[in-house]
């Protein structure tokens, strides 16, 4: 009866997430986006983007807005660091692109905020930006 009561125990607070795991961290939310990214999941990076960010790309569609701005270009991406600082962080994601340029190198910077718990990708840059 013991042994039944523990699991019960276990299993709900793996349901609820136990302790805040829900809340992903800044490394968690860029290597989600890298994922989404390499996997052409264009619904899944949407998720990721903060609403100011949405809102920037001034589209009412932010799905077709993603694949239309990474289709064409294979691409493999990988984070290479994470800073957190506050309740803001900067990830710095590698790509190596296919193409003409086959197999080059161009990082790229993610900005992240993290607004009620959630940490979204609110920016982009290029390195040192």
């Amino acid at each position: 009866m013991r042994r039944a009561w523990i699991a019960a125990i276990v299993a709900i607070s793996a349901l609820a997430g136990c302790g805040g795991s829900d809340h992903q961290s800044a490394k968690e939310v860029a290597q989600d986006y890298v994922k989404a990214r390499n996997q052409g999941d264009a619904a899944r990076v949407c998720e990721l983007y903060s609403e100011q960010l949405i809102s920037s790309l001034k589209t009412s569609n932010c799905v077709a807005f993603v694949r239309e701005q990474t289709s064409g270009t294979a691409t493999d991406l990988t984070v290479v660091r994470v800073s957190e600082h506050g309740d803001r962080a900067t990830a710095t994601i590698q790509a190596r692109v296919g193409g003409s340029v086959a197999n080059a190198i161009a990082p790229v910077q993610l900005q992240l905020i993290r607004q009620d718990d959630e940490w979204r990708i609110s920016g982009f840059g290029g390195p040192g930006g």
